[in-house]
Order: C-alpha cells, then sequence, then structure tokens
C-alpha cells in the first residue's frame, strides 16, 4: 500500500514539473513582450519627434525628404521661444524649491510626530493631486485675478505659476519621501537626542544625508512636472511669463512647424536629463553602502 502511494505520488511530481517549466516559460515571455511593448509604446513617440526635428520643411511631414538644423537655429535664435524657455526653467526650479522643502517637512512630521486631525490633514495635502489641473487652474486665476501687493500684480507672475505647480508636485514629494522616512532607523535619532544633539541640528545633520537618496529623486520628479506642466500655466501665464508648453500649444493652434518637434525634444531631453541623474545618484548611494 505504502509502494503504491509513493509511485502515485512520483507521477504526480512528474506530471507537474513539465507543466511548471512551460508556466514559466509562458511567464517569461510574457513579461519580455509586455516590456518591449512599453518601451516601444514610449521609445517611438519621442524618436518620430526627434527625427522630425531635423526636417528642412517648413511644415510637420512624415518622410523626411531632407535634413538639417535649421529649426534648431531657429528656434534658440527666438527670443520668443528662449524666454518661454526661460520661463519654465526658472517656475521649475522655484517650484522644486517650494514643494521640496514643504513636502519634505510635511512627510517628518507625518512620521515623527502625533497631532490631531491627523488623517483629515493628509487628505488635504493628497487631495490637489487629484483635482483636474483645469480646476486648480482656475481656481488660482479666480482667487488672485485681482490681488496686487505694493502695485506688483500676482496675477500673470511667475511666483504664482510656482506656487499653483507646488500644488501637484508637493503631495508627490510627500508621498515619496514619508515612504522614505519609513526605512530610517529611529533608534540612531534616539542615540543622538542622549548624546546631546538638538532636533534640528538632529535633523539635518543624521535624518537628511540618510534619505538624501529620497530628496534628490523627489526634487527632480517635482521639476520634470513643472518643466512639463501645461493646463494651469495656461490660465495663470501672461504674453512675458508663459512657458515654453503654453507657447507651443499656441503655435500649434496658428502653424505647425518642426520648431514645435525641437521644443518637444527640449522638454524630453529635460525629462531624461533627469531621470539619469535620479539612477546616477541612486548607484553612487549604493557604492557608498
Amino acid at each position: 500500500m505504502a509502494e503504491t502511494s509513493a509511485s502515485s505520488s512520483d507521477v504526480v511530481a512528474a506530471v507537474r514539473t513539465p507543466r511548471a517549466r512551460v508556466d514559466a516559460v509562458l511567464l517569461r515571455i510574457l513579461a519580455v513582450a509586455f516590456t518591449v511593448f512599453i518601451i516601444a509604446y514610449i521609445a517611438i513617440p519621442v524618436l518620430v519627434t526627434l527625427v522630425m526635428s531635423f526636417n528642412d520643411a517648413s511644415v510637420i511631414r512624415f518622410p523626411i525628404r531632407s535634413w538639417s538644423f535649421k529649426w534648431y537655429e531657429d528656434f534658440f535664435a527666438s527670443p520668443q521661444w528662449v524666454d518661454a524657455l526661460k520661463s519654465s526653467v526658472i517656475i521649475a526650479l522655484g517650484t522644486t524649491a517650494i514643494s521640496t522643502v514643504s513636502g519634505v517637512m510635511a512627510a517628518w512630521a507625518f512620521e515623527r510626530f502625533a497631532f490631531p486631525l491627523k488623517p483629515l490633514v493628509y487628505l488635504l495635502i493628497m487631495l490637489p493631486l487629484f483635482m483636474p489641473g483645469v480646476v486648480l487652474g482656475l481656481g488660482v486665476a479666480m482667487a488672485f485675478g485681482d490681488i496686487s501687493i505694493f502695485g506688483w500684480d500676482i496675477y500673470g507672475s511667475r511666483g504664482l505659476v510656482m506656487l499653483a505647480h507646488s500644488l501637484w508636485a508637493m503631495p508627490l514629494v510627500f508621498m515619496l519621501m514619508e515612504a522614505t522616512f519609513r526605512t530610517v532607523d529611529h533608534r540612531i535619532i534616539e542615540a543622538s537626542y542622549d548624546l546631546g544633539g538638538r532636533p534640528v541640528q538632529t535633523f539635518f545633520e543624521i535624518v537628511l544625508p540618510s534619505v538624501s537618496t529620497g530628496i534628490i529623486s523627489s526634487a527632480l520628479f517635482a521639476f520634470v512636472i513643472s518643466l512639463n506642466e501645461f493646463v494651469m500655466a495656461l490660465f495663470l501665464t501672461t504674453r512675458d511669463t508663459q512657458t515654453l508648453p503654453v507657447l507651443m500649444w499656441l503655435s500649434l493652434r496658428s502653424a505647425g512647424t518642426p520648431r514645435l518637434a525641437v521644443a518637444s525634444v527640449v522638454l524630453a531631453g529635460a525629462v531624461f536629463v533627469s531621470l539619469a541623474l535620479i539612477i546616477v545618484w541612486y548607484v553612487r548611494q549604493l557604492r557608498k553602502t
């Protein structure tokens, strides 16, 4: 009887082994196919835009008949497009500073301290991330449209756009940093307190260096979000402060020249550079540890 049960289990195991191998191979094929599809889905539009930026024609046309750097020279020789690019970079840097500082402080407060209505405050912080850009842009425009400080109009200023973009960037920084702060060993913090370290000193000398990768990643993500944001900037900028995405939209409505492809390549290049910086910083931190 025992021999019969042992032989039957061997048969079942022999049947399961080839089936498990087939399932593993099938899952691997599906994973590779899905990865290739995602990469192609992302890469093809970027590559087509890059190719179109070298088009010598006066309109966006595919396939390209002649190649030229004509539209790159036109882009960087145009004060309007260069000023729009400068505005985008300045606003993105300001948004990065505002959202990173506020997001890091808020995440540390939620991780370290207990206070009344904590779930409600968490909901209010995350709420703008799920609001449409039209609603946020229109709301900010109506709220600050007629306000001026010492004769300086807030509406149409880069500072107002920075604050509006921070409504999206700050919750993202908060979410990333909250998860990062959970990895901090609080015994090190308590040891710093026992050795006479003040809370502010401990935070800047012990906590922040240990979460530097998360801070850099959050800041670069905030920069990219602000640099590419269009809807709120459309409501809040004027001709003197319009960002590159806004100018691209206005130009697309009038004439679709390859200059738009050049502007798209510039924005995409900024995104790829930011991602490369994140990867390089992460690899350096791994080597240190």
